[in-house]
């Protein structure tokens, strides 16, 4: 798939429908392609993934399923650092992630839901790995890489975050230290059949 561009620069928690529509994505099967869809999200922690898929799954109800990781720690635990003790997360996050892998398998056996499939895709190696493994379940894919314009925009946004809610999604406390972690061990997509939104503010 060629790679495309859409500035967004709503504030955080604002990606619509509209913007989708300018997106102009292949959500839907149809007659000549009836294989289930998996939106595949790639970002960094805070450029937007999660409102992304749950603006696919509100779009698009009943036939996507929103896939999170941090979504079923929720479920399953609370909050971090409210309903669990902090020390509790790694172990929590282990069990969530085989959960999630285990559920992709399950609905890509099944056939009959499209996935919102909400993750980091931090390296390559990941985005492979799923990619073959959707595409071996009879699927297809399609990868939404939030590239952001800065370090900086990225970490205000974080911030923005974490001072106007505490949910699911912005629990865990992300220090500027594990930032600066995330933002050099992250592995920017390039030539991977990425669509590409522009994270501007």
């Amino acid at each position: 798939m060629a790679s495309c561009i859409l500035a967004a620069q709503t504030p955080i928690g604002r990606i619509v429908a509209d913007q989708l529509e300018k997106l102009q994505l292949p959500l839907s099967r149809t007659q000549d392609d009836p294989r289930p869809v998996v939106v595949m999200t790639c970002g960094i922690a805070g450029s937007g993934k999660s409102t992304f898929s749950k603006a696919i799954v509100a779009q698009q109800h009943p036939m996507y399923e929103r896939l999170s990781v941090d979504a079923m720690i929720h479920a399953k635990h609370g909050i971090y650092g409210v309903d669990y003790p902090e020390n509790m997360y790694s172990e929590y996050l282990e069990e969530a992630s085989d959960n999630y892998e285990r559920r992709l398998i399950e609905l890509l056996n099944s056939g009959e839901k499209n996935i919102a499939f909400d993750r980091a895709l931090y390296s390559k190696k990941d985005r492979d790995y799923f990619k073959a493994l959707i595409e071996e379940k009879g699927a297809r894919w399609i990868l939404v890489f939030f590239h952001p314009s800065s370090k900086e925009v990225i970490w205000n946004r974080i911030q923005r975050r974490r001072k106007a809610e505490i949910n699911a999604d912005s629990a865990f406390v992300i220090t500027r230290d594990t930032f600066d972690g995330y933002w050099e061990g992250f592995e920017n997509p390039e030539g991977e059949g990425e669509v590409v939104i522009e994270v501007l503010a």
